[in-house]
């Protein structure tokens, strides 16, 4: 496999500093499989703390080290497909950030088995105040007779803060790789949970405007891999967030 090149989705990213954040980046490869032994690193800097990155849904592995404020996403099995190109990346940020400050907080380094292929920067800008604010509830819970596995319903709701946005997502970020949606939301799926994160979006034009102060409730309901069981840990979307798009 060839690595072409690892963009973030814009140059610097805008967050609100002391919050978690997620990112979406495109990885461009010549699209066949990742050999055993290939990596991605994920190196925090300036108090940045590593959450989660999409991974695929089997034969890789996560590790963390406190020692270099590092996660890594190791291959660790025959993978019959390339890289997905549209990933992400969760972290959170310390508070306070200068907001005139352009900040590197992440580098991703890309390995080969034998050789590094590529760094590339996470920048960020603090803007203040989160634009759209988001909230849950757990809706039911019960177990699929098909797969054995759990279905957890949740009801999101979400609100515009200070000004209406017609465009706009909201995803959970760590949850368990090989989770699915189980029934069509009327949201986009741009993330479809499988690699470890859920993310939905609005569709083109301005027929879900969000408006301050008023909450838009979106149900979405997640099947769980059958060897993750019942948990109460299920019972809310992990680092839940909601954002302009």
């Amino acid at each position: 496999m060839e690595l072409i090149d690892i963009s973030m989705d814009d140059f610097v990213s805008h967050i609100v500093s002391g919050e978690p954040v997620t990112l979406g980046f495109t990885m461009l490869t010549d699209g066949t499989p990742p050999p055993v032994g290939s990596r991605m690193q994920f190196r925090a800097y300036n108090g940045a703390a590593f959450v989660h990155a999409s991974m695929p849904a089997s034969g890789a592995q996560m590790s963390y080290s406190e020692a270099s404020n590092s996660a890594t996403l190791t291959i660790t099995e025959d993978q019959l497909e390339g890289w997905n190109p549209r990933r992400t990346l969760t972290f959170t940020t310390p508070a306070n950030m200068n907001p005139s400050e352009v900040r590197e907080m992440l580098g991703i380094v890309y390995y080969q088995p034998r050789y590094e292929a590529g760094y590339f920067s996470v920048l960020v800008q603090s803007d203040g105040e989160q634009a759209i604010s988001s909230r849950q509830v757990l809706a039911a819970k019960w177990q699929d007779t098909v797969t054995g596995g759990w279905i957890y319903s949740y009801d999101v709701m979400v609100k515009a803060n200070n000004q209406s946005f017609a465009q706009w997502k909201f995803s959970s970020a760590g949850l368990p790789v090989g989770t699915k949606i189980h029934t069509n939301p009327w949201l986009d799926v741009v993330h479809d949970a499988k690699e470890g994160i859920v993310e939905l979006a609005t569709p083109p034009g301005d027929r879900y405007l969000l408006t301050p102060g008023q909450e838009v409730a979106i149900s979405i309901q997640l099947l769980y891999p059958a060897a993750s069981g019942q948990s109460p840990a299920f019972e809310s979307l992990p680092n839940l967030m909601a954002f302009p798009r």
